[in-house]
């Protein structure tokens, strides 16, 4: 993609990816185990400019994932009710590493204000629980959908590295295919 059209698309999607990705509240975690078990989950975070942070108690089978597999896929979504297709729902996506920060350092510290910033005065509580950890995860590419034949790759700096996937949705041929020009999906 030339330059002109990837500044274009970038003004166009930066705005609209940074109010998405604001007004959620919690990532969806995909994680691992030692024995490459799955599971999914969720945590509220807070978006500093190194890494989404996640402050999560050990006992919950995602933190201890994390711990033992430092590999995670997150994701924000649109809400079902003010989806207009369930099929097709907004979403950010990311493949992202993560590292456990270090209790009382200045980036727990700044990590863990940020969190306070975002849902209040529960934070203040569960830092102060040992069996809590705050991880940072570290973003490396990922996707932003925004509807059908509408994926973006992201790159992991900053969000400026767009580019639109090629490969579309293509009809099943069996005969009895709609071929007016104005189906939609």
């Amino acid at each position: 993609m030339n330059q002109v059209k990837q500044e274009r698309l970038q003004n166009r999607l930066g705005p609209e990816i940074k109010e998405f990705r604001e007004a959620c509240l919690t990532l969806q975690l995909a994680t691992v185990d030692a024995d490459g078990k799955p599971n999914v989950s969720y945590a509220p975070f807070a978006l500093l400019d190194d890494g989404y942070y996640v402050l999560i108690s050990q006992i919950a089978k995602h933190a201890r994932n994390l711990l033992e597999n430092p590999q995670v896929s997150l994701m924000m979504i649109e809400d079902e009710g003010t989806s207009k297709t369930i099929y097709a729902r907004k979403r950010l996506t990311f493949e992202a590493n993560v590292v456990v920060v270090e209790r009382n350092t200045e980036r727990w510290l700044e990590a863990v204000a940020g969190l306070k910033a975002r849902f209040g005065e529960i934070v203040d509580g569960l830092r102060g629980l040992e069996d809590f950890t705050l991880f940072r995860l570290e973003p490396t590419q990922g996707l932003f959908v925004k509807g059908f034949g509408q994926a973006f790759q992201v790159g992991s700096d900053d969000l400026v590295d767009f580019v639109h996937l090629q490969e579309g949705h293509k009809r099943i041929k069996d005969g009895s295919e709609v071929t007016e020009p104005t189906e939609e999906l």
